[in-house]
């Protein structure tokens, strides 16, 4: 089995195996035998594990969503072919991806003449209210573990396709479907892309934004004037995780807006707002980051988020 680095498909026995971040694998070893870690965004790494022609799968996040990691364009089309080419199925893990998130029903529905042998859906897939998720396969992979009468029950679970979560799934598909929101994903994440892009040229610790849909990873970067370098080094001697911190907390204790640190040792914040979002909305999020943003690039960031953090541990 192959699988990225910073790569994130659960945290089951199975899937931990295939997580390219050691601070979730630590401490639930031994994993499953013959898992490979290959190149991000490389065909060449790619063919180069398929050539010996012992790979069963190749397991992808279409965009990582730790750190929100998007392949070049034609990559994952490169990669489905390869996988047939040399007999290994092409899975993609589309559990944050899909349902709409980054504009299209499933985010390969925009990479071409992508063609998967699996296709993995989850979390909005029930609208968030009860835990569903779905396998997508292909025929021919389905009759190989359902061959005959006495193995159509040979692989199941015990809370498999439950009332409630059968028909919260099918009404979130009704909601997608009524609300456009596939449409609302890629109009209002090009209004938040181009808002954040037009703060670049004011905040030097502002360095990439990247994004499909609702789906953006903000990433920050060393400053160049002296005194931020300063703030900036201090707070990375202390730990490599507590940059972003000051971008989430603040959001959230200020303004009431909830993202996330978008991975383990990464100066990376992450939105993935609901589909719903509006154009105020928007201006709501980009205001309360602009005042957050100014108030980062002062040199006494550190104390700040340090205080913040330590009322935060007293008073819970």
């Amino acid at each position: 089995m192959l699988y990225a680095p910073k790569a994130f498909h659960g945290l089951t026995s199975g899937a931990v195996s295939l997580n390219g971040c050691q601070s979730f694998r630590q401490g639930f070893a031994p994993y499953v035998p013959d898992c490979r870690l290959i190149a991000f965004n490389d065909l060449s790494a790619l063919e180069s594990a398929l050539a010996a022609r012992d790979v069963a799968a190749f397991v992808i996040e279409p965009i990582q969503g730790k750190g929100v990691n998007i392949h070049s364009p034609g990559y994952l089309q490169a990669a489905a072919q390869m996988c047939h080419k040399y007999g290994a199925l092409f899975i993609a893990d589309e559990v944050q991806t899909g349902i709409g998130r980054t504009g299209s029903f499933l985010a390969i529905d925009q990479e071409g003449d992508v063609e998967p042998d699996m296709v993995v859906l989850s979390k909005a897939l029930s609208g968030g209210y009860v835990p569903v998720g779905a396998v997508l396969v292909r025929g021919a992979v389905w009759e190989k573990v359902y061959s005959s009468l006495d193995r159509a029950v040979v692989h199941s679970n015990t809370f498999g396709q439950g009332a409630m979560a059968m028909a919260a799934g099918l009404a979130s598909l009704a909601a997608y479907d009524e609300t456009n929101a596939a449409q609302n994903a890629r109009d209002m994440g090009a209004l938040l892309k181009n808002g954040l892009e037009a703060l670049k040229p004011r905040f030097e610790m502002l360095k990439d934004i990247r994004q499909r849909g609702l789906m953006i990873g903000i990433e920050f970067g060393a400053p160049k004037s002296l005194l931020l370098k300063g703030a900036w080094s201090a707070l990375h001697a202390m730990d490599e995780n507590l940059f972003a911190q000051a971008v989430v907390i603040p959001l959230m204790e200020d303004h009431r807006i909830i993202c996330q640190v978008a991975g383990h040792n990464q100066d990376v914040v992450k939105l993935i707002p609901p589909l719903v979002i509006n154009q105020d909305d928007v201006r709501w999020f980009l205001s309360a980051f602009e005042d957050v943003m100014i108030k980062l690039h002062r040199v006494t960031v550190p104390l700040n988020l340090l205080a913040r953090l330590g009322r935060n541990a007293i008073f819970g």
